[in-house]
């Protein structure tokens, strides 16, 4: 996610791992919209949204709510045009996400959980709309046991607590509490690391934690 701010680093990051053999050979795709940092900004809004806030956000965004429609494109365009141009190990296909990339990549997991095999959530605000989130996780865990992912979340400790580290703190019991089988899941906390400078560190930890040698 965030490719128009974040592909540069985090192709960067994985040439470096895979140089130092810390990680299996990769390939970053990042998403963007190369129109300008304003239109980023309003789109990741409504692309990475699973539904509106009528609470936290309220009036915050022009438009939200359209992950769904930007997980039929990734599924319908992108899937198919990155696997018929690269060679490619469909089996490893990664989501990583920032903020609202990680509310996203949150959101997919329990929802289609079949679009990828593992999980680098970073700083999800997962307070949105009365916790939204976490009713998908009930739900999902009432119909299935199992959930054969690796999924890495993190977030730093000078994050906001009502957005970010309460809810985050909530989600992890609750999976933990879940217990699901198969499922490798990794929580991290950083110490001293705001909601955006733990990026870069969350970001190296999670590409260690799916792709380890």
């Amino acid at each position: 996610m965030d490719g128009d701010k974040s592909f540069g680093m985090t192709k960067e990051i994985a040439d470096w791992l895979m140089w130092s053999n810390e990680i299996k050979d990769i390939i970053v795709v990042g998403i963007s919209y190369g129109q300008g940092m304003d239109a980023w900004w309003s789109r990741r809004a409504r692309d990475y949204t699973h539904c509106n806030d009528t609470v936290t956000a309220k009036g915050w965004f022009k438009s939200t709510g359209g992950a769904d429609n930007f997980l039929k494109f990734m599924k319908n365009e992108l899937f198919p045009a990155i696997n018929k141009n690269y060679r490619t190990n469909q089996d490893s296909a990664t989501i990583m996400g920032i903020s609202f990339g990680g509310m996203l990549s949150s959101y997919v997991l329990f929802t289609q959980p079949e679009l990828f095999n593992g999980y680098i959530i970073i700083a999800p605000p997962l307070s949105w709309n009365y916790k939204s989130i976490f009713k998908l996780e009930t739900e999902y865990f009432s119909n299935h046991k199992e959930l054969n992912k690796t999924v890495y979340i993190a977030y730093g400790t000078l994050d906001d607590k009502d957005l970010i580290i309460n809810p985050t703190d909530e989600f992890i019991k609750n999976i933990k509490m879940h217990n699901y089988i198969g499922l490798n899941f990794v929580p991290q906390i950083f110490e001293g690391e705001t909601h955006i400078s733990v990026y870069s560190t969350a970001l190296t930890n999670g590409l260690k934690t799916i792709f380890k040698r």
